[in-house]
């Protein structure tokens, strides 16, 4: 059999277990789903059980990984945070079963006997010193002695374990593949959900009369963005997977879709850091990768054209699109030194404000883990808010992290060959951090030592995948291992 047969059998057989993935994924969500807003608490106690048993026993890493992030980060407007929970103990907090979920995935990951190449494990080793010296320091500081502090903490401090157990339970290719089909699919579904919102006023949980929470009134402005961090992950999987050498005509448009619905989404949700963001994202994407050539250009025009064409027809949509493009042009007023941005963005006047002046009380090490380090802890100034828990010290060494792991992949890049050679596939990781950084910076905290796993769980598929492709280009080159 020769290599192009085999290589397409391959890529056949892996589409083809993809689909079962989606089937299986869909089925666990809707059963998921029921159990969380119709069963009675004794039977969505035993599912959750049961599916954090199945995932225990299953070698399918990528299906369970997008199954537990959908029920951190939402579906549809389903799940989200502290909905899909169980109450290990009486008296504490409840938590959230991708909780649990990363628990098992270090007694997996501790079982493997092959431990991967990470060229960023050395750097990794030290954050997690001064992420120990944080918890410390904030006890040092002043932690309340109540039990239910302690498991905040240890809430926030337990999903960063997936930075050791997902490079080595996602060895190969293939499995970042099938995790990204299925996160495709969330992502398309996140977008008509959006849609559906916008045009009926009411989420399909508002349709089904499962909302329990108030609405507020007095506001009609509609920001809305379901599975914003499965979404940041999806926009980055389309772009890598459209710079590979080799991808079909309908899996481009799939990508194209992706992509087209992820700013969509941003445009419409109006939230100003993630539509800059992802602008940065794809303008950089399309002028220094090779997604600009004619052809291409053409077949996301396919995609795009029609979609605006209905956008700019339908009255509720258009109305929606003015009021996102009034708020981003607000934001001209910063140059003439209003930081408020017309008074619509508190984020660099009051919130900075309060975080940096508790920073200042405390600039070498922050405050770590500790209560004053909780009150002034805000995720929506998110270089400021790692000042104030972190210190200069912890600020500096965290996004050296992020400018060490860019350099190692440029460095790679341009190492593999002559400029048509290159593979464009390693930019797009450097490209995307960066516009990631701009809505960490901007919009809300998405770096750091502690985070709920909604958010750290893309962070660590991200920079494993990045490992496992530096890796890969390394024995390319170079013949051997980092």
């Amino acid at each position: 059999m020769s290599s192009g047969t085999s290589g397409a059998i391959n890529r056949l057989t892996g589409w083809i277990s993809s689909w079962h993935d989606i089937y299986k994924f869909l089925a666990i969500i809707v059963i998921t789903i029921y159990a969380t807003y119709y069963a009675p608490n004794p039977v969505k106690a035993s599912w959750y059980v049961i599916i954090l048993a199945a995932y225990y026993f299953s070698k399918n890493e990528a299906l369970w990984l997008a199954v537990f992030l959908t029920t951190a980060d939402g579906f549809m407007s389903f799940f989200g945070l502290y909905t899909v929970t169980l109450t290990p103990l009486p008296g504490l907090p409840a938590i959230e079963i991708s909780q649990i979920y990363i628990i098992l995935t270090v007694v997996k990951a501790a079982g493997k006997r092959k431990n991967p190449m990470i060229f960023y494990n050395k750097y990794l080793q030290v954050l997690l010193v001064y992420l120990l010296f944080s918890i410390i320091w904030g006890q040092m500081m002043g932690l309340s002695g109540e039990l239910n502090v302690y498991f905040r903490v240890l809430k926030g401090v337990l999903p960063m374990m997936l930075f050791y157990s997902i490079p080595r339970l996602f060895v190969d290719q293939e499995s970042y593949n099938r995790f990204f089909r299925i996160i495709f699919v969330i992502v398309l579904a996140a977008f008509v959900a959006q849609v559906i919102t916008l045009l009926r006023g009411l989420s399909p949980l508002d349709i089904l009369g499962l909302n329990t929470g108030e609405a507020e009134e007095g506001n009609s402005d509609f920001r809305v963005f379901f599975s914003a961090n499965c979404t940041l992950i999806g926009l980055f999987g389309a772009l890598y997977y459209l710079n590979l050498r080799v991808v079909q005509y309908w899996h481009r448009i799939l990508f194209y879709s992706v992509v087209f619905a992820s700013l969509a989404m941003a445009v419409l949700s109006a939230t100003r850091g993630w539509i800059i963001g992802f602008s940065i994202i794809l303008i950089l994407g399309f002028l220094l990768t090779g997604i600009t050539k004619a052809k291409r250009i053409a077949e996301f025009a396919l995609i795009v054209l029609p979609l605006l064409y209905i956008a700019v027809t339908n009255p509720t949509i258009k109305d929606q699109l003015i009021f996102s493009r009034e708020r981003l042009g607000k934001m001209e007023s910063i140059t003439q030194g209003d930081l408020s941005a017309g008074g619509t963005l508190q984020r660099l006047d009051l919130r900075s404000n309060r975080v940096m002046d508790g920073w200042r009380q405390n600039p070498i090490f922050g405050w770590g883990l500790s209560d004053t380090g909780y009150l002034y802890g805000d995720g929506h100034v998110g270089n400021q808010s790692l000042l104030a828990m972190s210190g200069v010290i912890g600020f500096v060494l965290l996004n050296g992290f992020l400018v060490f792991f860019s350099i190692k992949l440029i460095n790679i890049y341009f190492s593999s060959g002559r400029f048509n050679s290159r593979d464009k596939s390693l930019l797009v990781f450097i490209i995307f951090l960066s516009g990631w950084f701009f809505i960490h910076s901007t919009s809300g905290q998405q770096f750091n030592y502690v985070g709920m796993p909604a958010k750290i769980i893309p962070q660590a598929i991200f920079f494993s995948f990045g490992a496992f492709r530096y890796e890969q280009s390394m024995r390319r080159i170079y013949g051997k291992k980092v």
